[in-house]
């Protein structure tokens, strides 16, 4: 950004997925902070040149936490390429993969990172390690649910990641009386664990002080537009309608056919990220300002969508839309909360799906349909809506791919929340020499609570066995550059 200067560093931030860094600018008047992520990406080049039929089982190698959602939506996009429908057995199939995928990594995030930030505020360390010292029962959730869900997965695909369900029109494997015998009972398990969870999380961090000042805090808030696929007015995670509502609510987006996701999604290139700055295209970019900014992921989800589907889920929606005072919800601390109500959604889906005789009977795959030059698939990933976009020539060869994760969609909005507590930082480094525990905390919960998954949004690269990353750390720097303290 020219005419600014880097005046502090927080590098890297911890306790999220990949590789990024807080840089803190100014021009000497205006003040910005910059979420810049460091990795490199390249699956969009690794497709090209490959048989599209071989592009979900490629594309689930981009990250270990979202490997079904990619392979999931890459087998969306290389239907759509094909002009083939899965039959209802595969869809629902694929359906149940994905709620376990977002069950799975929603438990991961609350328990490893949500809990953390929000019962040990203010602290130095805020980590599962000294919860788990404190709290030892709920800490323990996310280690007991995983095994139980990793079970799951390896049982229906045959491995825990980057797996091979998805065919072009279809699944290889349907389920069968004992697969689903055996979720039921695993079902129960995690059900208690997340009843547990619930509790904690009502007593501990829903009805404290602490929390409700956080809520009342501007910083925390993102005021923009929300997107995300609804089914109806009702929250979808897998196959439905992309919505798009502005930051009083309102309906200003629907799209029906995936492909034209590009009407509503703009990206700009920045020299300073190696990830995009995606925006609402109609509003065109304009770089940190939330008038134009797109959020995504379970807040984003429950903006978009007037009801939640569950009995269970339905009254926690309830719960937390009180506490917000009504919708939209632009606190991003509820994206905890959020992820709460997404968990129990998806325990009552799966249960639904055990029960239907439609997950058990019928074909597998459909081989009919007319091949095109591009398809598109679109998901709802743990962290948000995920977009699969290929092209192919006449040889059924991949010519190009685009991938638009979540945390590239919601990475304008991480540098804009950002952006609002950069300030008191600057002021405290310059003050005291060092930003205070609450100010880092506020930093890198606002960050944690998008859930970012860096290395989606880009990638690392290798070079022979060496990752080419940085280690965790915080390094704050003076205006010339030199290095006042590091922790």
């Amino acid at each position: 950004m020219a005419g600014y200067r880097p005046i502090i560093a927080l590098d890297p931030v911890t306790l999220v997925e990949g590789v990024a860094r807080v840089v803190v600018v100014t021009d000497g008047r205006d003040v910005r902070a910059l979420y810049q992520i460091m990795e490199f990406r390249g699956f969009e080049k690794l497709a090209v040149g490959r048989h599209v039929e071989d592009l979900p089982k490629v594309m689930s190698a981009i990250c270990g936490f979202c490997s079904w959602s990619h392979h999931l939506v890459s087998g969306k996009a290389v239907d759509s390429l094909l002009g083939r429908r899965p039959p209802v057995r595969a869809r629902l199939t694929r359906t149940l993969l994905n709620y376990i995928q977002v069950l799975d990594s929603h438990l991961l995030h609350l328990t490893f990172i949500g809990l953390p930030d929000l019962v040990l505020w203010g602290e130095d360390r805020r980590d599962i390690v000294k919860l788990m010292s404190k709290n030892p029962g709920v800490a323990s959730i996310a280690l007991r649910t995983r095994s139980l869900l990793k079970k799951a997965e390896k049982r229906f695909v045959g491995k825990i990641q980057h797996g091979s369900l998805v065919l072009p029109g279809g699944v290889c494997r349907g389920l069968t009386e004992e697969d689903l015998a055996e979720l039921r009972s695993t079902l129960a398990e995690v059900g208690k664990a997340v009843e547990e969870l619930r509790r904690f999380f009502e007593e501990r961090i829903a009805r404290s002080g602490q929390f409700r000042r956080l809520l009342a805090r501007e910083d925390f808030s993102m005021r923009c537009y929300s997107m995300g696929l609804v089914r109806g007015d009702s929250l979808e995670l897998y196959d439905g309608t992309l919505r798009v509502v502005d930051s009083k609510g309102r309906v200003v987006e629907e799209v029906e056919d995936p492909a034209a996701y590009t009407n509503v999604v703009g990206e700009a290139l920045v020299s300073w990220n190696n990830a995009t700055l995606p925006y609402y295209k109609p509003a065109g970019p304009k770089f940190f300002s939330e008038e134009s900014t797109l959020m995504v992921g379970p807040l984003a989800r429950l903006n978009v969508a007037k009801e939640v589907p569950g009995e269970r889920a339905s009254e926690e929606y309830g719960k937390l839309i009180d506490a917000a005072g009504g919708k939209p919800l632009s606190n991003v601390v509820l994206y905890h909360w959020a992820r709460l109500v997404e968990v129990l959604h998806c325990l009552e889906m799966i249960e639904r799906l055990t029960e239907s005789r439609e997950l058990l009977e019928g074909e597998l795959v459909d081989l009919a349909g007319s091949p095109r030059s591009r398809g598109v698939g679109i998901v709802e990933a743990p962290r948000g809506t995920l977009i699969h976009d290929y092209s192919m020539d006449d040889r059924m060869v991949a010519t190009r791919a685009r991938v638009i994760t979540p945390t590239t969609i919601n990475n304008t909005a991480i540098n804009i929340s950002l952006g609002k507590a950069s300030a008191r930082l600057v002021e405290e480094v310059r003050s005291e020499g060092r930003p205070s525990p609450e100010t880092v905390a506020t930093f890198e919960s606002i960050i944690r609570s998008y859930d970012p998954c860096n290395s989606c949004a880009t990638h690392c690269v290798r070079v022979g066995s060496r990752e080419l990353s940085v280690s965790f750390r915080i390094v704050v720097l003076n205006e010339r550059g030199e290095v006042l303290w590091q922790g």
